[in-house]
């Protein structure tokens, strides 16, 4: 899913705010990165086969150093991105 310009601006500064101004790369320690505009999907394992609507998903941003490329991905849920799962939600107003 591409992210609309105002999901980018928020993206940034939601990474800014969480990572702070030094972004080291903890492989190459140079500060060259490269965010890419779209939420990726992380999904559970299955033997190698395709779940579909049975398991865990998680929405990410995937940020990349421009030198090594080493890849790391912000979940996009936390980020303010995507909305929360149902049952976090529900969670959430039984805790409160």
């Amino acid at each position: 899913m591409k992210l609309s310009e105002e999901q980018k601006s928020q993206m940034l500064k939601r990474l800014d705010e969480a990572w702070g101004a030094e972004k080291i790369c903890p492989v190459c320690h140079r500060n060259e990165w490269a965010v890419f505009d779209t939420i990726y999907e992380v999904r559970e394992f299955v033997g190698g086969g395709m779940s579909v609507g049975g398991g865990a998903i998680i929405p990410c941003i995937a940020v990349t150093c421009k030198h090594c490329s080493n890849t790391l991905f912000f979940n996009a849920i936390k980020l303010g991105l995507v909305p929360p799962p149902e049952e976090e939600k529900k969670g959430e107003k039984e805790a409160a």
